[in-house]
């Protein structure tokens, strides 16, 4: 068997897994388009335009990245090593480099998907975005990025507890990263330290390049940085079982 029907067969197993798993389809689709739809129609959070929909959607789309890259993953991870079926692949000639590859291939079609049915809800709303081609390097980059830290975390921590540490750190960086309020309403010393997190500089790049523009050079870099550190990170530390 080749290394790229490896990866399909993982591919393929992992989607239909994500698509009958209720729980996964909430986090990853029904709770972005909750936040879209609310916030959209309740003008209730400060996001300094005259249509909230304009500022919103580019976060909600970060936000649904971030819940299906990191957080779906690392839960699934999380429950297959401690349920023993990743033990199962380490036995097989199955790589660490095509299992990732397979579950960033996995991720990036859930995406798609995603940003299908969320622009779609947002245009419905009232969204009339401009979109720059900066925006698919800024998905590639975030994709790569969040799918390595999900592979560090569950290298580190498995089963309950990379559920609670996914959960706890999705909600950080929902609260602190601009996703869904201007960065200029934190207090300056914590505005410019969540410039360093990834989920801040894919908001910041996602709202820029879905605006026409090319978005900030210290987005690009932070996220850039976090492509090449993550996966490296992921891939060394993740074990078999």
């Amino acid at each position: 068997m080749s290394s790229g029907t490896r990866r399909a067969a993982v591919t393929k197993t992992d989607l239909r897994v994500a698509v009958r798993d209720g729980e996964q389809l909430l986090l990853t689709l029904g709770l972005p388009v909750l936040f879209l739809v609310f916030f959209s129609l309740v003008d209730v959070l400060p996001t300094g335009t005259d249509d909230p929909v304009d500022f919103l959607a580019p976060g909600i789309l970060a936000l649904a990245l971030l819940s299906v890259a990191f957080v779906r993953l690392s839960i699934s991870l999380g429950f297959d090593i401690g349920f023993g079926a990743i033990r199962r692949f380490g036995v097989t000639p199955l790589r660490v480099g095509e299992f990732l590859a397979a579950k960033l291939t996995t991720t990036a079609v859930l995406f798609a998907v995603q940003l299908a049915i969320l622009g779609l809800v947002a245009v419905l709303l009232g969204w009339r975005p401009s979109v720059s081609p900066l925006l698919i390097p800024a998905i590639v980059l975030g994709l790569i990025a969040f799918v390595g830290l999900a592979f560090a975390l569950t290298g580190v921590v498995d089963g309950l507890a990379a559920l609670a540490v996914a959960n706890a750190l999705y909600v950080v960086m929902l609260l602190l990263s601009g996703l869904v309020f201007e960065l200029d309403r934190l207090p300056g010393f914590l505005a410019a330290i969540v410039k360093v997190l990834p989920s801040t500089a894919l908001a910041e790049l996602f709202r820029e390049t879905l605006s026409g523009s090319a978005g900030p050079a210290w987005a690009w870099v932070c996220l850039a940085a976090w492509a090449v550190a993550a996966p490296l990170v992921g891939a060394k530390l993740f074990r078999w079982g």
